[in-house]
Protein backbone atom coordinates (compact mmCIF):
# COMPACT_ATOMS: atom_id res chain seq x y z
CA UNK A 1 0.00 0.00 0.00
CA UNK A 2 2.91 2.50 0.78
CA UNK A 3 5.91 2.42 0.11
CA UNK A 4 7.67 3.90 3.62
CA UNK A 5 6.10 4.55 7.23
CA UNK A 6 6.92 7.96 6.11
CA UNK A 7 4.82 7.87 3.30
CA UNK A 8 1.75 6.92 5.30
CA UNK A 9 2.53 9.81 7.96
CA UNK A 10 2.31 12.19 5.04
CA UNK A 11 -0.97 10.87 4.18
CA UNK A 12 -2.50 11.91 7.36
CA UNK A 13 -0.63 15.37 7.47
CA UNK A 14 -1.64 16.58 4.06
CA UNK A 15 -5.42 15.45 4.61
CA UNK A 16 -5.39 17.31 8.08
CA UNK A 17 -3.58 20.96 6.07
CA UNK A 18 -6.14 20.43 4.08
CA UNK A 19 -9.11 20.05 6.78
CA UNK A 20 -9.78 16.82 7.00
CA UNK A 21 -9.37 14.03 9.44
CA UNK A 22 -8.37 10.51 7.56
CA UNK A 23 -9.17 8.04 9.70
CA UNK A 24 -8.69 5.03 6.92
CA UNK A 25 -8.69 2.26 8.84
CA UNK A 26 -5.97 0.62 6.52
CA UNK A 27 -3.38 3.89 6.33
CA UNK A 28 -4.29 3.55 10.46
CA UNK A 29 -2.88 0.01 10.31
CA UNK A 30 -0.21 0.27 8.00
CA UNK A 31 1.33 2.87 10.86
CA UNK A 32 0.58 0.74 13.77
CA UNK A 33 2.27 -2.51 11.98
CA UNK A 34 5.73 -0.39 12.38
CA UNK A 35 5.37 -0.13 15.87
CA UNK A 36 7.52 -2.44 18.56
CA UNK A 37 5.17 -3.70 20.90
CA UNK A 38 7.65 -5.26 23.46
CA UNK A 39 10.87 -5.04 24.36
CA UNK A 40 13.25 -2.17 25.53
CA UNK A 41 12.35 -0.23 22.14
CA UNK A 42 8.84 -0.90 22.99
CA UNK A 43 6.63 1.95 21.57
CA UNK A 44 9.38 3.18 18.69
CA UNK A 45 8.17 3.01 15.35
CA UNK A 46 10.25 1.81 12.77
CA UNK A 47 10.61 1.52 9.30
CA UNK A 48 10.17 -2.18 7.88
CA UNK A 49 10.87 -1.88 4.35
CA UNK A 50 14.17 -1.39 2.56
CA UNK A 51 14.61 2.42 2.69
CA UNK A 52 17.96 2.63 4.23
CA UNK A 53 19.61 4.14 1.50
CA UNK A 54 17.50 7.54 1.68
CA UNK A 55 18.86 10.35 4.03
CA UNK A 56 16.68 11.17 6.82
CA UNK A 57 14.93 14.14 6.66
CA UNK A 58 12.84 16.20 8.41
CA UNK A 59 9.79 17.71 6.88
CA UNK A 60 11.11 20.98 6.51
CA UNK A 61 13.96 19.14 4.86
CA UNK A 62 17.14 19.83 7.35
CA UNK A 63 19.09 16.50 7.12
CA UNK A 64 18.96 14.42 10.31
CA UNK A 65 22.72 13.04 11.02
CA UNK A 66 22.02 10.22 13.84
CA UNK A 67 19.89 7.00 14.17
CA UNK A 68 19.05 8.56 17.47
CA UNK A 69 17.08 11.18 16.44
CA UNK A 70 15.68 9.15 12.86
CA UNK A 71 14.41 6.77 15.63
CA UNK A 72 12.94 9.24 18.01
CA UNK A 73 11.57 11.94 15.18
CA UNK A 74 9.98 9.12 13.09
CA UNK A 75 7.79 7.95 16.06
CA UNK A 76 6.96 11.13 17.28
CA UNK A 77 5.56 12.08 13.66
CA UNK A 78 4.15 8.67 13.26
CA UNK A 79 2.23 8.95 16.76
CA UNK A 80 1.26 12.42 15.80
CA UNK A 81 -0.35 11.38 12.79
CA UNK A 82 -2.39 8.99 14.58
CA UNK A 83 -3.83 11.92 17.24
CA UNK A 84 -4.48 13.91 13.69
CA UNK A 85 -6.55 11.30 12.39
CA UNK A 86 -9.01 11.21 15.51
CA UNK A 87 -9.45 8.03 15.26
CA UNK A 88 -11.27 6.55 18.80
CA UNK A 89 -10.31 2.87 17.42
CA UNK A 90 -9.11 1.21 20.90
CA UNK A 91 -6.01 -0.17 18.61
CA UNK A 92 -4.95 3.47 18.06
CA UNK A 93 -5.42 4.44 21.67
CA UNK A 94 -3.25 1.84 22.90
CA UNK A 95 -0.51 2.56 20.23
CA UNK A 96 -0.71 6.37 21.54
CA UNK A 97 -0.26 4.79 25.05
CA UNK A 98 2.92 2.60 24.47
CA UNK A 99 3.99 5.80 22.62
CA UNK A 100 3.76 8.01 25.81
CA UNK A 101 5.64 5.59 28.18
CA UNK A 102 8.59 5.30 25.82
CA UNK A 103 8.57 8.89 25.79
CA UNK A 104 8.68 9.02 29.90
CA UNK A 105 12.16 7.40 29.25
CA UNK A 106 13.74 10.25 26.88
CA UNK A 107 15.20 13.28 27.70
CA UNK A 108 13.48 15.54 25.12
CA UNK A 109 10.20 14.94 27.48
CA UNK A 110 11.89 17.38 29.35
CA UNK A 111 13.24 19.52 27.03
CA UNK A 112 17.02 18.53 25.85
CA UNK A 113 19.48 20.79 24.24
CA UNK A 114 22.25 18.51 23.12
CA UNK A 115 22.80 17.93 19.88
CA UNK A 116 19.97 16.61 17.90
CA UNK A 117 17.79 16.04 20.91
CA UNK A 118 17.10 19.99 19.66
CA UNK A 119 15.44 18.24 17.07
CA UNK A 120 13.68 15.59 19.05
CA UNK A 121 12.71 18.32 21.30
CA UNK A 122 10.68 20.15 18.38
CA UNK A 123 9.19 16.96 17.11
CA UNK A 124 7.92 16.56 20.64
CA UNK A 125 6.46 20.06 20.54
CA UNK A 126 4.41 18.70 17.44
CA UNK A 127 3.44 15.59 19.20
CA UNK A 128 2.57 17.85 22.15
CA UNK A 129 0.35 20.38 19.98
CA UNK A 130 -2.00 17.19 18.08
CA UNK A 131 -2.66 16.10 21.83
CA UNK A 132 -3.54 19.80 22.96
CA UNK A 133 -1.49 19.44 26.29
CA UNK A 134 -0.97 22.80 26.60
CA UNK A 135 0.64 22.44 30.30
CA UNK A 136 3.49 20.74 28.84
CA UNK A 137 3.65 22.74 25.64
CA UNK A 138 3.95 26.09 28.08
CA UNK A 139 7.00 24.66 29.62
CA UNK A 140 9.08 23.73 26.81
CA UNK A 141 8.36 26.95 25.49
CA UNK A 142 9.19 28.57 28.06
CA UNK A 143 13.37 26.67 27.57
CA UNK A 144 13.02 27.22 23.63
CA UNK A 145 13.04 31.47 24.88
CA UNK A 146 16.48 30.35 26.39
CA UNK A 147 17.77 29.84 22.83
CA UNK A 148 16.93 32.10 21.18
CA UNK A 149 20.27 33.52 18.77
CA UNK A 150 19.17 37.29 18.67
CA UNK A 151 18.75 36.58 14.86
CA UNK A 152 15.42 35.54 14.63
CA UNK A 153 16.55 31.41 15.18
CA UNK A 154 17.15 29.12 18.46
CA UNK A 155 20.87 28.24 18.27
CA UNK A 156 21.36 24.47 17.33
CA UNK A 157 17.51 24.32 16.52
CA UNK A 158 16.52 23.24 12.57
CA UNK A 159 14.99 26.85 11.81
CA UNK A 160 12.20 25.77 9.60
CA UNK A 161 11.19 23.05 11.62
CA UNK A 162 10.90 24.89 14.66
CA UNK A 163 8.88 27.33 13.19
CA UNK A 164 6.31 24.59 11.56
CA UNK A 165 6.29 23.47 15.41
CA UNK A 166 5.33 27.10 16.37
CA UNK A 167 2.78 28.06 13.12
CA UNK A 168 0.57 24.96 14.58
CA UNK A 169 0.52 25.98 18.61
CA UNK A 170 -2.09 28.59 19.27
CA UNK A 171 -1.12 30.40 22.84
CA UNK A 172 0.64 33.28 23.54
CA UNK A 173 3.90 32.13 24.18
CA UNK A 174 4.11 30.87 20.37
CA UNK A 175 3.42 33.80 18.78
CA UNK A 176 5.58 35.59 20.72
CA UNK A 177 8.55 33.29 19.32
CA UNK A 178 7.07 33.72 16.01
CA UNK A 179 7.36 37.44 16.04
CA UNK A 180 10.52 37.27 17.22
CA UNK A 181 11.42 35.10 14.12
CA UNK A 182 9.39 37.18 11.93
CA UNK A 183 11.73 40.13 11.19
CA UNK A 184 14.52 37.49 9.51
CA UNK A 185 12.36 34.49 8.43
CA UNK A 186 12.08 35.97 4.58
CA UNK A 187 15.89 36.54 4.16
CA UNK A 188 16.22 33.11 5.43
CA UNK A 189 13.90 31.35 3.16
CA UNK A 190 15.35 33.23 0.42
CA UNK A 191 19.08 32.31 1.38
CA UNK A 192 18.38 28.63 2.22
CA UNK A 193 17.80 27.29 -1.30
CA UNK A 194 16.53 23.59 -1.47
CA UNK A 195 14.77 21.52 -3.83
CA UNK A 196 10.71 20.08 -3.96
CA UNK A 197 8.79 19.30 -1.87
CA UNK A 198 10.94 21.12 0.85
CA UNK A 199 10.84 24.29 -0.92
CA UNK A 200 7.01 24.46 -1.38
CA UNK A 201 6.96 23.22 2.49
CA UNK A 202 8.79 26.37 3.63
CA UNK A 203 6.70 28.61 1.71
CA UNK A 204 3.37 27.59 2.75
CA UNK A 205 5.05 27.81 6.34
CA UNK A 206 6.33 31.48 5.90
CA UNK A 207 2.64 32.31 4.15
CA UNK A 208 1.16 30.87 6.94
CA UNK A 209 2.88 32.87 9.62
CA UNK A 210 2.70 35.66 8.00
CA UNK A 211 -1.07 35.39 8.09
CA UNK A 212 -1.08 34.92 12.08
CA UNK A 213 0.66 38.06 12.84
CA UNK A 214 -1.42 40.07 10.39
CA UNK A 215 -4.58 38.92 11.85
CA UNK A 216 -3.45 39.01 15.64
CA UNK A 217 -1.79 42.55 14.62
CA UNK A 218 -5.25 44.11 13.13
CA UNK A 219 -7.11 43.31 16.14
CA UNK A 220 -5.19 46.11 18.08
CA UNK A 221 -5.04 48.23 15.54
Amino acid sequence: MFDSLTEAILVIEEAWRAGISNDNDNVLRFIINQQLAYGSDEGVFIETRNVSGLKSRLYTGEKIQTQLAAKNILTLEAARALLLSKSRADYVSECIHRVDKWIQRQCFSEFCSTGECKHSTVSYMRYLSAKESQAKLAGLLSELVKHRDGNGSWKGFPYFYTLLALSDIHNPDAEKELEYAFPMMQKRFRRNQIEEPYWSRRNDIMNRIQTRLNHILSIFI
